[in-house]
């Protein structure tokens, strides 16, 4: 019960913050581009971008860092996850000194691809202020192993809205008081981000005063046996960046850099329902790693089933929601900008994880199970074939953006029908076929809802914001209730109202 009530906190928390993170989007994009343009919103984007591509470098140390310090912690061996702690904090440090070689050729050459001479001055210091974030974040990023470690990831939640909301506020001040720069809107996140970073180490001095940064507790060995049990996940990053992580890019390059602004705005809303869809099941993570550190597979598969049931309701509705009223959103929310043309690319964006998104909680049983390296080689296999079938195209044909996008979906679908739900059973020791039932009552679920909201759209035309909420909220209450009876079986509903006449009766 101490475990539920800890996943239903956390899930609250994460939730909340997602939503914040959402709001945050919501109105400060319209409010950037307004202010810089498209083109130069775009920077940002790609200069992220550029920090993924960094992360294969870091990947193959770090992925699986937390894995091996929390399952020693959950074990009491304080000496031996102090060694993987201060090893990969100590490495880690090292790393980013030797990137900013590198990090300045970037900088000092950004004229080797699409941005305006307008635009040089800003592009360099954005570029330069989200690398500096990303080597703080390197080397700081561990000491959030505390909130997984303690299953508190409710109070870094909290902790991210308060940030937030103080990224909010520098970029009004400094959009307000000085020239508008989009590297301002870079400043704000690389100051707001120390923040959390600054709890996280209180709450680590705090709730593990065992884990502390020392030079005697650097290890050679544990570095080798982290790279060595991580190298399969940078390959995983590598496969990730060929299936679309190279989409601002290659549009850079192929077609210019305003269209790169639509990409950017276009995925957008993908990733905010890949980023809820993470921290719902991010909120599982912390148990999984408990019940599989103490050998507890009886409570590790439960929790698993409770982590996909929960997955597939909710990605049916956000999906079946996005698919119908993108092109009203982008009307309303970008009105000038061509809402066709980035309702097409959002939809195009969302296929792979209208496949995945409802048992995306599997990806972790990889890492969980020290078992990615067969993972890892298909995604990459995927990846190569996605930016090849995309370049191909690119040269042959007139498709443009739409191949850049949408290839690397088809590519996705497959791989996650093909394989991902085969080898998850597998690493589970379950029956082959266990996940395909439940990936084919999502889609029939999703089949549904369109059908159902494409009928409340109908008598409900969208003209007005009001109208636009007024149709969310409907065809959300109404996806809950098919939902309830596509998703879960009878047992499961049964089970789950007992529970709540069980906590209703002890009130």
């Amino acid at each position: 019960m101490a475990g539920n009530r800890a996943i239903a906190l956390n899930m609250i928390a994460n939730t909340t913050s997602f939503v914040f993170a959402a709001a945050v989007s919501f109105f400060l994009t319209p409010y950037i581009t307004n202010h810089v343009g498209i083109e130069a919103y775009g920077l940002v984007g790609l200069a992220n971008s550029f920090i993924s591509y960094a992360t294969l470098f870091t990947g193959a140390l770090n992925s699986m860092a937390s894995r091996f310090i929390i399952i020693e912690i959950h074990k009491k061996h304080y000496d031996e996850a102090n060694r993987y702690f201060s090893s990969v904090l100590i490495a880690n440090t090292i790393i980013a000194l030797l990137l900013t070689i590198p990090s300045i050729w970037l900088i000092l050459n950004l004229d080797r691809i699409n941005v305006s001479d307008s635009l040089m001055w800003d592009a360099q210091l954005t570029f330069s202020i989200i690398i500096l974030s990303f080597f703080v974040n390197l080397v700081g990023s561990f000491f959030g192993v505390v909130l997984y470690a303690k299953n508190i990831l409710w109070k870094g939640s909290f902790r991210t809205v308060e940030s937030g909301i103080f990224r909010i506020v520098l970029v009004l001040l400094l959009f307000s008081f000085f020239d508008t720069r989009i590297f301002y809107v870079a400043l704000a996140t690389f100051i707001a981000g120390i923040y959390p970073l600054i709890w996280n180490i209180r709450y680590t001095k705090t709730l593990i005063p065992e884990l502390k940064v020392s030079i005697n507790s650097f290890s050679v060995k544990a570095i080798k046996v982290l790279t060595a049990s991580g190298i399969w996940n940078s390959v995983t990053k590598l496969s990730q960046i060929l299936n679309d992580g190279l989409d601002l890019l290659l549009c850079n390059l192929f077609i210019g850099g305003v269209m790169t602004g639509n990409v950017a705005i276009a995925k957008t809303l993908p990733s905010l329902f890949i980023g809820l869809i993470a921290v719902l099941s991010d909120s599982f993570y912390p148990s999984f790693l408990e019940y599989y550190s103490k050998k507890l597979l009886d409570e590790l598969s439960a929790s698993i089933n409770q982590s996909i049931n929960l997955l597939s309701a909710v990605s049916g509705i956000c999906l079946s929601i996005l698919i119908m009223y993108s092109r009203d959103f982008y009307r309303l929310w970008l009105p000038g900008e061509d809402e066709k043309l980035l309702s097409i690319l959002t939809i195009l964006a969302l296929g792979t994880v209208l496949i995945s998104s409802c048992m995306y909680s599997l990806y972790s049983v990889f890492t969980l199970t020290n078992r990615v390296r067969t993972n890892s080689i298909v995604m990459v296999i995927s990846g190569l074939m996605s930016i090849t079938i995309t370049i191909i195209c690119l040269k042959t044909t007139d498709w443009g953006v739409y191949a850049i996008v949408g290839i690397s979906s088809i590519v996705g679908i497959i791989r996650n029908l093909a394989f991902t739900p085969l080898y998850a059973a597998h690493c589970l020791k379950l029956p082959k076929l266990t996940f395909y039932k439940r990936i084919f009552l999502n889609l029939l679920n999703i089949a549904l809802l369109l059908i159902v909201f494409n009928g409340i759209k109908y008598f409900m035309p969208i003209n007005s914001w009001l109208l636009l909420l007024s149709n969310f909220l409907i065809c959300g209450l109404i996806g809950i209730i098919v939902s309830w009876f596509v998703v879960f079986s009878k047992v499961q509903r049964q089970k789950f109202l007992q529970s709540i006449a069980i906590k209703l009766s002890r009130k």
